[in-house]
C-alpha cells in the first residue's frame, strides 16, 4: 500500500542518515585523538616540526643526569669559581698561613708589606671567583651585574683595610685605599645610570692597564704603596698574582662589552692571563727561586687549561 511504501522510504532514509552521521563522528573523533597522541587514530594528518627551545632548568637537570660531559663549560666555570673562591678567602684572611702552606719562607712571609700584598692577591682571586660564579650560576647574567659583584668584593676589602689601618701598619699610604673606595663606589653608582655601557668599557680598559702594570713591574707598583721599603722576591710574586687577578677580571668585562662574548666565554678569556702567568713562572724557574715545590703550579695550569679549553674551543 501507499502508506507502507512511505514508511519503508522514511525508515531507509533515517537508517542511512544515522549511518553517515556515525561515520562522520568516528572520523572526527579519530582525527582528534590522533592529533592528541592517542592510539585510536585511523589517520593522523602530518604535523609540522616544532622547534625545540632551550630551557635552562631542563638543560641543567639533563646535565646532572649525565647529558653533559665532565668538561661542560657551565659545570667547569661553576666548579672552578668555587675552588678559586676558597683559595682567595684563604689568601685574603690568612695570608701568612697560606704562604707557608705553599712552602714560602715563614719569616719573609710575615713582613708587613708581604702580608699586605698577599692579602690583596687573595682579594684579586676572590673577585675573580665571584665574577665567574655570577656568570656561571646566574641565568641571563650581564656584564654590568658581573662588574657590580666584582666592585662590591673590592669595596669590602678596601673598607676592611681602611678601618683596620692595615696600610698604616705596613708603612703604606692609606690614601690609596680611599682613592680605590671612591672609584669603586662611583663605579657601582654608574652601573645604574644611562652612561653605564660607556663607563664599563672605560673602567674595563683602565683596570686592565692597572693589572698589566702590577704584573710587569711589581716592584715599581709596590713603590706606589710604600716608597720607603724595597720589595723582595716574595712581595714581587704576590704583587704579580695581584695584578694577574685584576687583569683576568678586567678581560671578562672587556670581552663582554667590546667583543659581545657571553659570560662563560669571557671567563675563558680571563683565564688566559692566569694561565700565562703560571706557565711563565713554571718555565722561568720562579718557584725554584722562591724555594717552593712546583706541584701547586701544575695544578693551577691544569685548572685554567680546563676553563680555556671548554669555554673558548
Amino acid at each position: 500500500s501507499t502508506s507502507s511504501i512511505h514508511l519503508y522510504v522514511s525508515s531507509t532514509m533515517w537508517t542511512r542518515s544515522f549511518f553517515f552521521l556515525s561515520v562522520s563522528f568516528s572520523l572526527s573523533a579519530a582525527t582528534h585523538f590522533g592529533s592528541s597522541g592517542r592510539h585510536f587514530a585511523i589517520y593522523t594528518p602530518p604535523q609540522a616540526p616544532v622547534p625545540v627551545t632551550s630551557n635552562s632548568s631542563t638543560d641543567e637537570i639533563l646535565k646532572l643526569r649525565g647529558g653533559a660531559g665532565p668538561l661542560d663549560p657551565s659545570i667547569v666555570v661553576k666548579t672552578s669559581s668555587v675552588i678559586a673562591g676558597i683559595q682567595g678567602l684563604m689568601m685574603q684572611f690568612a695570608p701568612v698561613d697560606n704562604a707557608i702552606s705553599y712552602g714560602l719562607d715563614e719569616e719573609g712571609s710575615k713582613k708587613p708589606m708581604n702580608v699586605l700584598s698577599a692579602s690583596y692577591a687573595g682579594t684579586a682571586m676572590l673577585a675573580w671567583a665571584m665574577t665567574s660564579a655570577y656568570l656561571g650560576f646566574v641565568d641571563n647574567a650581564t656584564a654590568k651585574g658581573a662588574f657590580a659583584v666584582c666592585l662590591i668584593t673590592w669595596a669590602y676589602e678596601n673598607l676592611r683595610n681602611l678601618l683596620g689601618k692595615t696600610f698604616q701598619k705596613a708603612g703604606a699610604d692609606p690614601n690609596i685605599i680611599k682613592m680605590y673606595l671612591v672609584v669603586e663606589l662611583l663605579g657601582l653608582y654608574g652601573m645604574t645610570q644611562d652612561y653605564s655601557d660607556m663607563l664599563l668599557k672605560i673602567l674595563g680598559v683602565f683596570t686592565s692597564l692597572s693589572g698589566l702594570h702590577l704584573l710587569l713591574d711589581p716592584a715599581g707598583a709596590s713603590k706606589l704603596w710604600n716608597k720607603y721599603e724595597e720589595t723582595d722576591d716574595i712581595g714581587n710574586a704576590w704583587m704579580q698574582c695581584f695584578g694577574c687577578g685584576i687583569l683576568a677580571q678586567s678581560l671578562v668585562f672587556v670581552a663582554m662589552s667590546f667583543l659581545d662574548y657571553n659570560g662563560l666565554k669571557a671567563v675563558g678569556l680571563g683565564s688566559v692571563s692566569w694561565f700565562i702567568l703560571n706557565a711563565y713562572a713554571f718555565v722561568s724557574g720562579v718557584d725554584n727561586k722562591l724555594g717552593v715545590p712546583r706541584r701547586p703550579r701544575l695544578f693551577w695550569l691544569a685548572y685554567h687549561a680546563a676553563i680555556i679549553y671548554t669555554t673558548l674551543f
